[in-house]
């Protein structure tokens, strides 16, 4: 099993954890990625966690909160579960924070002179160099707004123990419904705001 986390930012957009099967789309309920239907996210699995979850994990688009984090659990957590870091919701969702917390990336990018803007970007070479400390295991994950290149995610790919890295199937599983950032244009960093799906408007 594989585990990738998207992060931009301070901002977790998921955690996925993955078989070899499901990695090649082999393994996945009529194509979707999900593997245990029934069991339900409940308020009550991550009451704990409600502010940091409503802090790091937020929902993107106008949405509830907590029906966003149950279609996390039941389309990625779910598929985790026979790993005892994840076994049950609770521990998968205290997973994706704490893998946020042990990236560090917007400390990184602040370092590297990387700061959110609606009016300046950066070559990807310099993305690049600063996450650099990750290793060859990162996708960088871009949007089109308008003519821009925008950088909506940043794909780490974890082997079950929590190192960073996955060998084994790490090309099937940077699938993703964004697509590459390329270096042939600027790439933008915008800023996360009280309106995350149109920050610069």
């Amino acid at each position: 099993m594989a585990l990738y986390i998207g992060i931009c930012l301070a901002v977790v957009y998921g955690l996925t954890a993955m078989t070899a099967a499901q990695a090649d789309m082999k393994d996945r309920p009529n194509g979707k990625e999900s593997c245990n239907r029934t069991w339900k996210l409940a308020q009550k699995d991550i009451g704990d966690l409600w502010t940091d979850m409503r802090k790091y994990w937020p929902s993107l688009i106008n949405e509830d909160p907590f029906k966003f984090w149950q279609r996390e659990w039941t389309k990625h957590g779910t598929c985790g579960t026979c790993a005892k870091n994840m076994s049950c919701p609770h521990k998968y969702f205290s997973l994706a924070l704490e893998l946020r917390t042990k990236v560090s990336i917007d400390e990184y990018f602040s370092a590297a002179g990387i700061k959110p803007s609606c009016h300046n970007g950066y070559t990807y070479g310099r993305f690049h160099t600063a996450l650099s400390y990750l290793g060859p295991y990162v996708n960088l994950q871009c949007c089109k707004d308008k003519k821009r290149q925008v950088l909506v995610q940043i794909k780490i790919h974890f082997s079950k123990d929590l190192s960073i890295g996955c060998k084994t199937f790490e090309e099937n599983v940077i699938y993703s419904y964004y697509k590459p950032c390329t270096k042939k244009s600027e790439i933008y960093l915008y800023p996360f705001t009280d309106h995350p799906h149109n920050p610069c408007s």
